[in-house]
């Protein structure tokens, strides 16, 4: 595995939220799942409590953008709570397309709360 630059990112910050990528992650699927603990706990306190309990109704969803560091871009993707208790990013695939991003690679994410918004970046190679 190779390690990447990191440029935002904070390796010791609480708030990270680190995914190993699965091949349903990178493939033709257009969603990414944030496990329900790491969102309740590192995104969930960050936000007002209406946009939390939003999330919590059945077909609600959250427009977030999305900043990916290396790219200096910023995707809109929709925040979703799926029929697991889990949460989804939609529109997850629009972020990969370009990258050569494959299973086995580590992505953090974070939310920043000066520029309102999720912040993405690879830090691990597979």
């Amino acid at each position: 595995m190779k390690r990447k630059n990191n440029g935002l990112f904070n390796p010791v910050s609480d708030w990270n939220i680190i995914i190993t990528l699965t091949a349903s992650d990178t493939d033709s699927s257009d969603t990414i799942m944030i496990p329900k603990e790491l969102v309740e706990a590192k995104i969930f306190p960050l936000w007002g409590s209406k946009r939390c309990k939003g999330l919590q109704k059945p077909d609600w969803f959250e427009m977030v953008n999305l900043y990916e560091h290396h790219f200096k871009g910023i995707k809109s993707v929709a925040m979703k709570k799926d029929e697991h208790g889990n949460f989804k990013l939609h529109g997850w695939h629009s972020v990969l397309r370009g990258r050569s991003i494959k299973p086995g690679d580590v992505i953090g994410i974070w939310w920043d709360k000066h520029c309102g918004r999720l912040n993405f970046e690879l830090l691990v190679i597979a």
